[in-house]
């Protein structure tokens, strides 16, 4: 039936040919969990007036990154809540990342740069650091988006919170309706460390 002359190195062909598939897939996915171990500070995001950062520039720094919005109900009570949080723990080590986002009922209709700078003075708005308006969601999600909810669906409103350790790894995700004070014990833990 078989020609044993034949079916030896067959044998041995099939079962390189699993390894092979085996191998390659294995690695497809350790490929793919590299991508995702990356931290904040392996990214780069662009300032207000479009100039690039290096979210490592952060490194050592305990992290909460926000997506902010100027016509949203939330906005005055979420724009206190940070300033709070930035003159009580900016001293210690925390930075706020502001990033403007108008995918959410066109609640942020300024423009980067001095327009956005102007709405943030005009509100006594100083909370931290501005970067360009970006997507927040969905297909053109800015690439540091992607990172904070690949474990997490989309980002739901404005002013979705996320605190990020010295370390530059994700933390804690908060809802957007949760004032901003709530987070004083998770960013002293982090601070502490």
């Amino acid at each position: 039936m078989f020609d044993k002359e034949f079916l030896f190195p067959g044998l041995l062909v099939a079962v390189a040919l699993v390894v092979v598939l085996q191998t390659r897939s294995r690695l497809q996915q350790d490929l793919q969990d590299m991508r995702w171990r990356l931290t904040i500070h392996a990214l780069t995001v662009r300032d207000t007036f479009g100039n690039p950062v290096q979210l490592d520039t952060f490194a050592g720094h305990v992290l909460l990154i926000v997506n902010i919005a100027s016509k949203c109900g939330l906005t005055l009570s979420q724009y206190n809540g940070l300033r709070y949080l930035l003159e009580e723990y900016e001293d210690q080590g925390l930075r706020i990342l502001n990033f403007p986002c108008n995918q959410f009922g066109g609640q942020m209709p300024e423009s980067d740069g001095q327009e956005m700078l102007d709405h943030l003075r005009r509100e006594g708005a100083n909370i931290g650091h501005l970067f360009a308006k970006i997507d927040v969601k969905g297909a053109q999600a800015d690439p540091l988006y992607k990172l904070l909810t690949r474990h997490q669906h989309d980002i739901e409103w404005n002013f979705v919170k996320f605190l990020v350790d010295r370390k530059g790894n994700i933390h804690k995700r908060y809802g957007a309706e949760l004032e901003p004070v709530a987070l004083t014990d998770d960013i002293e833990l982090l601070l502490g460390r």
